[in-house]
């Protein structure tokens, strides 16, 4: 007698999920789960002394250093970071590239968004993105917390896209995956 198998409830659910990004036009993003710092936290402007870069909030892979990009991409960066740039007064503080290179398991699927604006050419705008990927979390492990855990996220570069559009698309995807009573709040 043979009992076939089935696929776990989670790659199902990612699964599903997937197909309701791209029903929608969105095109998925991937990347590593082992980030830079640089893309991690840097370019998503959190701050080198932010508490979400320490240990007991992220896994950081010791004895090892990360390439980072070109050097005018690390500059606008840094200039962000120290001086602020677009009306802002950035972080005012000195931007360590040291701090920028070390490496990190991927603590949120943001840095997937940072790469793909950073690779985005002008002329494939308009654009939406998803993704959904693994990230770890240094976390107490219990009942409802484990270290690892699957995040969606995307991003629409459309020069037309308001803010009813964000809600249309997250209202929607929550419809598919059966939630109907969907509440914003502020």
């Amino acid at each position: 007698q043979l009992f076939g198998g089935k696929k776990h409830f989670v790659n199902q659910s990612i699964e599903y999920a997937k197909k309701i990004w791209t029903d929608l036009g969105f095109k998925e993003m991937d990347g590593n789960l082992i980030e830079t710092a640089f893309w991690n936290f840097d370019t998503l402007f959190t701050a080198q002394d932010h508490s979400a870069r320490e240990m007991q909030d992220s896994f950081y892979i010791k004895k090892m250093k990360g390439k980072l990009p070109d050097k005018k991409l690390i500059e606008k960066i840094k200039q962000a970071h120290e001086k602020g740039i677009s009306g802002s007064k950035g972080w005012q503080y000195e931007w360590q590239e040291e701090e920028a290179k070390k490496i990190v398991m991927r603590t949120h699927g943001t840095a997937l968004s940072a790469r793909t604006l950073t690779n985005l050419n002008s002329k494939e705008i308009p654009a939406k993105y998803f993704a959904i990927g693994k990230v770890f979390r240094n976390e107490t492990i219990d009942w409802s917390h484990g270290i690892e855990f699957y995040q969606t996220e995307g991003i629409v570069i459309d020069p037309n896209a308001n803010f009813r559009h964000l809600l249309g698309y997250i209202k929607e995807f929550y419809k598919k995956m059966g939630f109907e009573k969907i509440r914003f709040r502020p």
